[in-house]
């Protein structure tokens, strides 16, 4: 048996190695600009919808996305909740006749066009609506919610891990509670990055490299004029997320995040 020295010689080698890694992968704690992307290069932005004022907001602060910059479009929804899955195939089908009016526009439209094929420039192959377990479910038992939460954990880590477009570049949110645990999510395969990648993830460039992917950012809702909600709180204390916007210059006064100005109309 190793003498008591060694064992504790090796586990604060260990711990210090865990702590030196966490700090190098935190965004609050290790702040890197992201490098340069090539003109025209894919971009996958992943979305977190949320029940009601959540999903509201969000689809408002997407009305002028460009999906040429944003290439692949990832909604990730909670279980049961069909209306916010409805409302982004509704903001999808807006985005396409937007694209397509903007196209008619600047460019001449042929006769073999006028019936509306070939002129939308987007394949509906451009976005995916996924639905992960409920972190928590209104008015649940704070006894189960651990329980709850562990198997949203899961669900997030397949569907990051697994995505058929590899990671994605940029993770937006505005604070249900599923945004949480998908952001811990990143921040756990962030954390493994230096082990190898398998499956679909494999098979994308960009999903070969947790390398300057996966970038949070949380917009703190309109409602929160004085203080955060308390997913904004925990993503702050924790450093979780890259950059943190908030709608009220009181907060960023606070020190709570970048004011920029109203973002939703």
């Amino acid at each position: 048996m190793p003498p008591l020295p060694y064992i504790l010689a090796i586990t604060l080698i260990l711990l210090t190695t865990a702590t030196l890694r966490l700090i190098y992968i935190l965004p609050a704690l290790h702040r890197r600009r992201p490098a340069p992307r090539k003109r025209g290069t894919p971009t996958h932005l992943l979305i977190v919808l949320g029940s009601g004022g959540h999903t509201a907001e969000m689809l408002s602060l997407l009305a002028p996305l460009n999906p040429a910059h944003y290439t692949y479009r990832t909604y990730v929804t909670g279980s049961g909740d069909d209306f916010s899955a409805e409302r982004a195939h509704e903001f999808e089908r807006r985005l396409v006749a937007k694209n397509a009016e903007e196209k008619e526009k600047s460019e001449p439209v042929s006769l073999a066009h006028r019936d509306g094929k070939g002129t939308t420039g987007i394949s509906r192959s451009d976005y995916s609506i996924h639905t992960v377990p409920r972190a928590r479910q209104i008015h649940q038992s704070l006894l189960s919610s651990p329980l709850s939460s562990l198997r949203c954990l899961c669900a997030c880590l397949r569907l990051l891990y697994w995505h058929p477009n590899g990671y994605p570049d940029l993770i937006l949110t505005n604070g249900p509670a599923t945004s949480l645990i998908l952001i811990l999510a990143a921040t756990i395969l962030r954390y493994f990055a230096f082990l190898p990648v398998v499956g679909p993830a494999a098979q994308s460039a960009r999903g070969r490299t947790v390398s300057g992917t996966m970038r949070v950012v949380y917009v703190e809702s309109w409602a929160r004029v004085k203080r955060p909600s308390l997913s904004g709180r925990i993503i702050v204390w924790c450093g979780l997320c890259d950059r943190m916007l908030v709608q009220w210059k009181g907060l960023q006064d606070r020190g709570w995040g970048e004011y920029k100005g109203v973002l939703v109309r």
